[in-house]
C-alpha cells in the first residue's frame, strides 16, 4: 500500500493451501475500501473492510484481507510517525519474543529423521521448544499400530533433543473426543508443552471437556477470526493458550483485545505463524505488548531466496529481538518476488501422500 506522500506500508494474509488466488482477488475488489482514505484512520478502514461486506462477514477470506490491510497500515503509520509499530501499540513489555520451531521435521516420517532435525532446530538454529503434527493423514482416533507409531517419533524427538526444550503436538482438529483424550494420555510421558488444536472449534464446550480430562496444556484459535467467537472460546474454559493469528483475524488491536480477553481469564497466548516475514515481524510487535504471552510460533526452514524478498530476524538462545526501526521494520521487495512466483496446485494440502509435511 502506498501513500500520496509516498509512504509504503506492507501486510501478509495467511493463504496457501490453493486460496491465495481467492485472497487477491477479494483484495482487488475490496480495494475501494481503502484508496482515498486517510491511511491513518485505521478503525473506519477496517471496519469498511471487515462489516461492509454484510454477507461474508467474519469469514477467513474477508478477514485475512482485512489483515493484510491492517498490517500495511500500521507499518505506514509507523514510518509516518517515525516509531516501531509496537509503540505504537502501546509500548512494549519485553525487548526480546520466546520462538517455538515449526517445519523443521521435513521428509520421512521415521524416528530416526524425526530426531536428526529436531537436534539440528535446537542446536544448531538457536531454538528453545518445536511443534510438530505426527499423525500423517489419521483422523478420529487411532488404533494401538498408530498409537505406537506415534509415540516412537516423540520418543525419538524426545531424546534426541533431552529434557528441557519444549515439545508441543499439533492435532489439526482431527481427532474425537475420545481420541484426542487417547493420544493426550499416551504421549503425557514426554512432558508436552501444549496440545494444539485437539478436536474442531465448532463445539467449544467438546473442546472444554478435553481440556479439562488431558493433563497438558491445550491451545487453540488458528481459525478463529474475531473477538466474538474469540471470547465464547475464553469464557466456556476451552483452552488454556489461545493461538490467534495476526494475518487473518482482521486486525492488530482486536489481537491485542483477545490477548486481554485471555489475560481476565488466567490464559496465555501463543501467536500461530507458520507465515513468511511480514506475518513474524507483525507478530513480534504484538507479543511484545503482550503481558500474558506464552511463546510464538516460527518456520525453521526458508526457502533459499526467503532473504531476497524479505530480510528476516535471527533466532537467537530461543528468542526473536523486537524491532526498533520505523513501523514493522522490514522491507518487502517486490521485483524479487515477482521471480519466485509460486504453483498455488502444489499446495492443496499440507501433507504429500505419505502423510509427511509439504514444504517448498
Amino acid at each position: 500500500m502506498e501513500t500520496d506522500e509516498g509512504i509504503t506500508g506492507v501486510g501478509e494474509a495467511l493463504g496457501a493451501e490453493g486460496l491465495t488466488s481467492a485472497l487477491e482477488e477479494v483484495a482487488e475488489t475490496h480495494k475501494h475500501y481503502v484508496i482515498g482514505e486517510d491511511p491513518l484512520n485505521r478503525n473506519m478502514i477496517n471496519r469498511k473492510l471487515t462489516r461492509y461486506p454484510f454477507a461474508w462477514r467474519a469469514g477467513k477470506l474477508i478477514n485475512a484481507v482485512a489483515a493484510a490491510f491492517d498490517i500495511a497500515l500500521w507499518d505506514i503509520a509507523g514510518k509516518y510517525y517515525d516509531e516501531p509499530v509496537w509503540k505504537l501499540l502501546g509500548g512494549k513489555v519485553r525487548d526480546e519474543v520466546p520462538v517455538y520451531a515449526n517445519g523443521w521435521h521435513i521428509g520421512e516420517r521415521t524416528p530416526e529423521n524425526y530426531a536428526k532435525h529436531a537436534e539440528k532446530a535446537i542446536e544448531d538454529q538457536g531454538y528453545a521448544a518445536l511443534k510438530c503434527d505426527p499423525f500423517a493423514h489419521y483422523e478420529y482416533s487411532l488404533n494401538n499400530q498408530q498409537m505406537q507409531e506415534i509415540e516412537d517419533l516423540i520418543s525419538a524427538v524426545r531424546e534426541a533433543i533431552g529434557p528441557n526444550p519444549g515439545i508441543a503436538i499439533d492435532c489439526h482438529g482431527r481427532f474425537t473426543r475420545r481420541g484426542a483424550i487417547e493420544v493426550a494420555d499416551a504421549l503425557e510421558e514426554y512432558d508436552i508443552m501444549f496440545l494444539e488444536e485437539p478436536v474442531e472449534l465448532e463445539d467449544p464446550e467438546v473442546m472444554a471437556q478435553v481440556t479439562e480430562r488431558v493433563n497438558m496444556p491445550v491451545s487453540t484459535g488458528e481459525r478463529i477470526y474475531n473477538n466474538a467467537n474469540m471470547e465464547q472460546l475464553i469464557h466456556k474454559d476451552a483452552c488454556d493458550i489461545i493461538q490467534p493469528d495476526v494475518t487473518n483475524y482482521g486486525s492488530l488491536a482486536e489481537t491485542q483485545d483477545a490477548a486481554a480477553m485471555a489475560k481476565s481469564r488466567y490464559m496465555t497466548i501463543a501467536p500461530h505463524n507458520p507465515n513468511a516475514g511480514i506475518s513474524t515481524a507483525a507478530s513480534l510487535h504484538l507479543c511484545a505488548t503482550l503481558e500474558n504471552l506464552e511463546i510464538m510460533e516460527h518456520m525453521s526452514r526458508e526457502v533459499e531466496w526467503a532473504d531476497e524478498i524479505i530480510e528476516t530476524r535471527e533466532v537467537s538462545d530461543g528468542t526473536i529481538d523486537v524491532p526498533d526501526e520505523p513501523g514493522l521494520g522490514v522491507e518487502f521487495h517486490p521485483d524479487a518476488a515477482r521471480e519466485y512466483p509460486g504453483t498455488p496446485k502444489e499446495q492443496n494440502s499440507l501433507f504429500d501422500e505419505e502423510g509427511a509435511l509439504k514444504r517448498p
